[in-house]
C-alpha cells in the first residue's frame, strides 16, 4: 500500500499491485500530483533488483494516448518502474493460493489422510 501511494506522486503508478504472471496497468502522468495529465508515447522500463548485484532492466512497453501500458511480470522482488525521469519502487508479488472455505477443506482432509496414514504406521511398530 505504502509504495502504491508513493507512485502516484512519482508520475508513474498502477492500477492493481503487481503479482507475478498477472497483467496489470501502469499508468505514467507527465508531471507529479492526482491532476496530472497522462502522458502519451513513454518508453516504461522496469529494473529489477537494481542497486544489488544481478540487476537488469526491461523494456515494459510504451504508453498509449491515456498513458497506459499493459505489464506481465515474470519474476518476483523488488523492482523500479521508469519513464523519462519518473522512478517508482515497486514489490512483485507472488501468486498466493487461493484462501476460500474450499482450499482449507480440501488441506484438512489431506492432512487427517496424513495423520491416519502415518497414526497407522506408528501401531504396527
Amino acid at each position: 500500500m505504502i509504495w502504491c501511494v508513493w507512485a502516484a506522486f512519482a508520475g508513474v503508478s498502477w492500477e492493481s499491485p503487481p503479482v507475478v504472471g498477472v497483467e496489470t496497468v501502469v499508468v505514467v502522468r507527465d508531471s507529479e500530483g492526482a491532476d496530472a495529465a497522462p502522458l502519451a508515447g513513454a518508453t516504461v522500463r522496469v529494473r529489477w533488483r537494481p542497486g544489488l548485484p544481478g540487476t537488469h532492466e526491461q523494456t515494459v512497453g510504451i504508453t498509449d494516448g491515456r498513458g497506459r501500458v499493459r505489464w506481465t511480470p515474470d519474476a518476483v522482488g523488488v523492482a523500479s518502474l521508469a519513464a523519462g525521469d519518473a522512478v517508482a519502487p515497486v514489490r512483485v508479488a507472488s501468486r498466493a493460493l487461493p484462501t476460500t472455505p474450499a482450499t482449507w477443506l480440501v488441506a484438512l482432509v489431506v492432512a487427517g489422510l496424513f495423520a491416519v496414514r502415518y497414526g497407522r504406521a506408528e501401531e504396527r511398530r
